[in-house]
């Protein structure tokens, strides 16, 4: 693939289609690659089953794309805050395995583990319980060369204070334009700012008010493009990956004639021009 400053992708369960047909709807939609997830424990983590790879790798050859992290998306319901030793817990630590050995099957270097919805941090209790989890899945995860990204909604001093407290090689911030100021009415610049020495090189963007990812970039509550002034002004290089769920309502409601394609790429658009230096 050509090597590019930026690249431009988004997460395969906001596409148009909820992910059906994900490798070549992002290619139709000029994108360079798509977050995969490995599903719900309910549906037996599909990614994980041998059929299922095997046809997303042959899509990521076929299309000429990349898939830069895998997310963990089932741990936001069956939540780890509340120790190992729950059953939703010893379901998330399964998850965890699971989607590291599903990785390096893959060839994918960055696994992404979520805290919101269920799995949200709101205590000490549940920052402990979350540190317990990145070290654990940090130290699996290190011999496959696969790096661990923690994305929740600690500002950004308590977020450098845990990874600076578990010093692990493999493990860095996943950045994310929304969800500070939806979960905690914190400022995005702000957080930006504070957590950009500590982030990875894959981030994720949304906008939206009511609602995660409800709204085109740039028409929500979150300075979208203060904080891409600031990533273009820091000579970010890396993954941009659009979150916002082009699938759902409200924002599916704006496509003309159902055509949700043409939303993904009004988003693509304006993520271009923020970055038209490169």
């Amino acid at each position: 693939m050509e090597d590019k400053k930026i690249k431009l992708g988004a997460v395969a369960w906001g596409l148009p289609g909820g992910g059906i047909y994900a490798a070549r709807t992002a290619k139709e939609a000029g994108l360079d690659g798509i977050q995969l997830e490995l599903g719900s424990y309910e549906a037996g983590y599909p990614l994980s089953q041998r059929e299922v790879m095997e046809g997303y790798l042959e899509d990521r050859d076929r299309y000429g794309i990349e898939y830069p992290a895998l997310v963990l998306n089932d741990v936001m319901v069956h939540e780890f805050i509340h120790g190992r030793n729950t059953q939703n817990g010893a379901i998330a630590y399964d998850q965890i395995a699971l989607g590291i050995e599903t990785a390096g099957q893959m060839g994918i270097d960055r696994i992404m583990i979520p805290n919101f919805l269920e799995n949200l941090i709101r205590n000490e209790e549940h920052t402990e319980n979350t540190k317990e989890v990145l070290r654990y899945a940090c130290h699996a995860a290190a011999p496959k060369g696969i790096l661990i990204l923690t994305e929740n909604a600690l500002d950004a001093e308590e977020q450098i204070r845990m990874v600076e407290e578990l010093n692990e090689p493999n493990l860095k911030g996943h950045f994310d334009t929304q969800n500070f100021k939806f979960n905690f009415d914190m400022d995005q610049c702000e957080q930006l700012r504070g957590l950009y020495p500590w982030m990875d090189s894959v981030l994720h963007t949304k906008d939206g008010i009511e609602n995660p990812g409800d709204r085109l970039l740039g028409q929500g509550n979150t300075d979208f493009f203060g904080q891409m002034r600031y990533l273009r002004q820091q000579g970010f290089e890396g993954w941009i990956v659009t979150e916002n769920y082009y699938n759902l309502m409200p924002l599916r409601a704006e496509a003309p004639k159902n055509r949700q394609m043409e939303l993904l790429r009004r988003d693509m658009e304006t993520i271009r021009r923020s970055f038209e230096q490169y």
